[in-house]
């Protein structure tokens, strides 16, 4: 690609590359239809049952005996085949993989935890959709910029400070190309700060007795 482009554009299709270390399974070991540890990203995203794994093994060139040997490890390491986990899941985990420099174990079990940030990200703004209005009505489209910052409560002044902490490290990450501190940043954020302190102080404003956390 960078040679046809540049040979037809007469300019290069980018300037910087970014090498990330070969993948491996979760034991280290280099992924071989022989040991049966291959992962198939598509297995991930999709979800995989275990005979739909053994038959893909099946419809390869391993021998008699290579195949008994890769579908019983194959039946050891994913007995239940592979969960749907969706392509965000993967993105994610990849991305916190890069801190690895020699390889990236990759771990069905790091998938899993991604999986669920993914879904605690998409309930947070489901309520933040469902709920904005009811707990500042005139903030609609507004930029953080136009708050007056007057009506902010202590929760919403210790929420953007950790806000403006986790942009600068996030910036300072992605400027140097540390994807996986950069990704780390930003889960801890919406994990420990919006999700575990501001959207319970919100949920007891919206549903308890919230005369003291209004204040």
């Amino acid at each position: 690609m960078a040679m046809l482009c540049t040979h037809f554009a007469r300019i290069p299709p980018f300037s910087t590359v970014l090498l990330h270390p070969m993948v491996r399974d979760a034991q280290g070991r280099k992924m071989s239809k022989s040991l049966g540890n291959i992962i198939d990203p598509m297995d991930i995203i999709d979800g995989a049952e275990l005979a739909r794994l053994e038959q893909t093994l099946a419809d390869g060139y391993l021998s008699e005996r290579e195949l008994r040997q890769s579908t019983r490890e194959l039946k050891r390491l994913y007995p239940h085949g592979f969960q749907r986990f969706g392509a965000d899941a993967l993105r994610f985990t990849l991305l916190l993989y890069t801190q690895q420099t020699q390889q990236i174990n990759l771990s069905l079990e790091s998938v899993k935890a991604a999986h669920r940030f993914c879904n605690k990200l998409w309930n947070t703004f489901r309520f933040i959709h469902m709920h904005a209005a009811q707990l500042r009505p005139d903030t609609d489209r507004m930029r953080i910029a136009d708050v007056d910052r007057r009506l902010l409560t202590v929760f919403d002044r210790a929420l953007l400070s950790r806000l403006h902490g986790m942009l600068e490290t996030y910036h300072r990450a992605m400027a140097t190309y540390r994807l996986a501190i950069a990704a780390e940043a930003v889960r801890d954020f919406v994990q420990r700060d919006l999700c575990d302190r501001y959207i319970e102080v919100c949920k007891l404003a919206l549903f308890g007795n919230g005369g003291a956390t209004r204040q």
